[in-house]
């Protein structure tokens, strides 16, 4: 199915156009009869010649109401620009036209209305200043019909010339991500809320759970129709009123957009190709305030100039559009800008990165990144999308990066060295999955993409990522070489990965021996050291002098095995690092916020007091004092760590052991 938009200045007889061919009045409103003028959108319906179905979307002409016009023109398939015979071109018309040329709609047909009310002179001569507009816009070709609504004339061949050019519209694109931009919200007693719009990228069905974005509303769709007839399925390119599960009217308004859940999400920040008309009233500058309109979205936004000092009219340049609040786009969708005063059209443009970072301007290889998503192959777009988020520094060394962001000695951020799965990439380069999928495997046999669990890189942004994981690992052990490794979560957060994708790329590192985990110490069932990495041939040597300290350090706890010296005393003795070392390796134990233990003491001092328990039952402070020989300064900390091990538990003043460890002999 196709949609047609209509388009053109106010009083030029679109919508009485529009009944003809249909018998559909599309002025709903009744402000809109009393008044004899279209102030918001209209919809309409009719089969052609041929047999093919047709939306009509019928949109005011007045200047006060563009913003609706907007709304209404972003999905349709061609143009049915109308034009008074006996007024010719006028502002709107030539608003309007900019605006189907901005959008790139390539098919249309130009209905020269009131044919009957002028002579053949006279509409001759309005046939050529016709013409003569169109030229250089995308509508250049369009055929120019005289016809009257009154008379019926030329009526026949309106609908001939319709069917024509619409049997040359392309199929449409279907990527099963459907999207329906919400141009009219309503309700109806007993049905509930109802949203129609056009229906872009793919299909819904009835009982499908869909979101409502940028809410993030989830709910379900009662009930299709296209045309007021029902059906269990709608196509792109349909009409579509969704009736909708749960859903307040109130909740909904114009651009909205309806999609399948995590399929589609909103975002302020987008890149887009930019053209300023040749008739804006004045250069665009850096930071500029605009209108966006795309789809039936309506969106203040900040333009930032990537290449350029100002953008003249008639020229062209990349942005960055920082948005007022957030937006449902994709890439390749078309919008237009305009200024709020004087309320005007300045020029319109193509959106080519919806997830990008922000960017400092007048960067050389950020511009030749953009013309590749503008313009590259599948293989190229796939390749982008895998490696948008990467920048270089700039000569100063002055990237901007995010808080917590580190740089790498390659001069690439961190949180660049991304890796993304495959709907990620597929909606990213607005392909299908299956596409994308062949895609990646077809560069992953010829080496320029890396596979790593569910996780897909660049070659070089993996080789990156691969360097760096090994570096901070190496300048731990460098600047910690006591220590057996770096904690597994702080590798994970300097690197900026996710948590699964960090899982995911530890292993195939620990696989290709370039990491390792440390080995566990073996003192209790939670003081293992999983959580640690080192280079598989690391070991934490500690030199003579060190040597000497520990000997007299561990010579000292063996003396007074239950009463050692506190970790204050210790730490003079042996000095913060090395015994920090000790306790990482297990040969001292913290069971308190200052006191240690020999491994063998503390092992010792556990089965001892689980033995005395599997015996008596119970056992109080002072028992258990008694028992090992040691103060209650010592005694009370064990007793403590026991129970945060769940060996023991405390009841009032005693502890008994917990029921697990009844069947066990210990639980170290």
């Amino acid at each position: 199915m196709s949609c047609i938009g209509t388009a053109g200045h106010v009083d030029h007889g679109k919508s009485t156009l529009v009944e003809v061919l249909t018998g559909i009045d599309p002025d709903r409103l009744a402000e809109e009869k009393t008044r004899g003028m279209t102030i918001d959108l209209g919809f309409a319906w009719l089969t052609l010649p041929s047999g093919r179905e047709v939306s009509i979307v019928d949109v005011p002409g007045h200047e006060s109401f563009i913003k609706n016009m907007l709304a209404g023109v972003g999905g349709i398939d061609a143009a049915l620009l109308v034009i008074a015979a006996d007024e010719g071109v006028m502002p709107q018309t030539r608003e309007h036209l900019a605006i189907l040329d901005l959008l790139h709609v390539r098919r249309g047909v130009v209905a020269l209305t009131k044919a009957d009310l002028v002579d053949e002179e006279w509409l001759e001569l309005v046939r050529e200043e016709i013409a003569e507009s169109l030229k250089r816009t995308t509508l250049a070709d369009a055929t120019i019909v005289p016809v009257s609504a009154h008379t019926k004339q030329g009526i026949p061949m309106l609908l001939a010339e319709l069917d024509r050019t619409l049997a040359d519209t392309e199929q449409h694109k279907n990527i099963a991500r459907p999207r329906l931009p919400v141009d009219r919200v309503f309700s109806i007693t007993g049905f509930g809320t109802i949203v129609t719009g056009t229906l872009i990228d793919g299909g819904f069905k009835v009982g499908q759970e869909v979101e409502i974005l940028p809410q993030g509303l989830r709910t379900r769709i009662r009930a299709l129709q296209t045309h007021k007839r029902q059906v269990e399925q709608a196509s792109p390119g349909n009409r579509v009123a969704l009736n909708l599960v749960n859903v307040s009217r109130s909740d909904l308004v114009r651009g909205n957009v309806v999609t399948l859940p995590g399929q589609v999400s909103a975002t302020q920040l987008v890149d887009a190709r930019i053209e300023l008309l040749a008739t804006a009233p004045r250069p665009l500058v850096h930071n500029a305030q605009v209108d966006l309109y795309i789809e039936s979205q309506e969106i203040p936004a900040k333009v930032r100039l990537l290449d350029v000092e100002e953008v003249r009219p008639g020229q062209h340049a990349w942005v960055q559009l920082r948005l007022a609040r957030p937006a449902v786009v994709t890439r390749r969708d078309r919008f237009i800008l305009r200024i709020p005063s004087p309320s005007t059209t300045i020029g319109g443009g193509e959106i080519v990165d919806v997830s990008p970072r922000y960017h400092k301007r007048f960067q050389p290889l950020l511009v030749d990144a953009l013309e590749c998503l503008a313009h590259g192959v599948p293989e190229e777009l796939v390749l982008a999308a895998l490696d948008r988020r990467v920048f270089r520094k700039s000569a100063a060394g002055n990237t901007p990066t995010s808080k917590g962001t580190q740089t790498t000695p390659h001069g690439y951020t961190v949180q660049g060295l991304l890796g993304y799965e495959l709907q990620d990439i597929a909606r990213q380069s607005t392909l299908e999955d299956n596409v994308t999928l062949h895609i990646l495997e077809t560069l992953l046999s010829a080496g320029r993409v890396v596979h790593v669990g569910t996780f897909w890189f660049a070659q070089h942004i993996w080789e990156l990522l691969e360097a760096e994981a090994i570096r901070l690992v190496r300048d731990h052990h460098q600047q910690y070489p006591l220590r057996r490794g770096l904690s597994k979560e702080e590798w994970r957060s300097r690197l900026n990965l996710p948590s699964r994708g960090a899982t995911e790329v530890f292993a195939r590192l620990q696989a290709v021996h370039m990491l390792d985990t440390v080995a566990g110490t073996g003192v209790t069932r939670t003081g293992n050291s999983g959580g640690l990495i080192c280079l598989p041939d690391f070991v934490p040597r500690f030199s003579a002098e060190q040597e000497r300290r520990v000997e007299r350090v561990l010579q000292a706890f063996a003396r007074s095995p239950f009463t050692p010296p506190t970790r204050s005393e210790a730490e003079t003795m042996a000095g913060v690092d090395v015994l920090a070392a000790l306790i990482e390796q297990g040969q001292l134990v913290k069971v308190g916020e200052d006191i240690l233990f020999l491994q063998a003491t503390y092992m010792q001092a556990i089965q001892t007091v689980t033995a005395y328990l599997q015996v008596h039952t119970t056992i109080a402070v002072a028992e258990a004092r008694d028992l090992l020989g040691a103060s209650r300064k010592y005694i009370l900390p064990l007793l403590e760590h026991m129970d945060a091990l769940h060996i023991t538990r405390r009841a009032g003043d005693v502890r008994i052991l917990e029921p697990a460890t009844l069947h066990s002999s210990t639980k170290v």
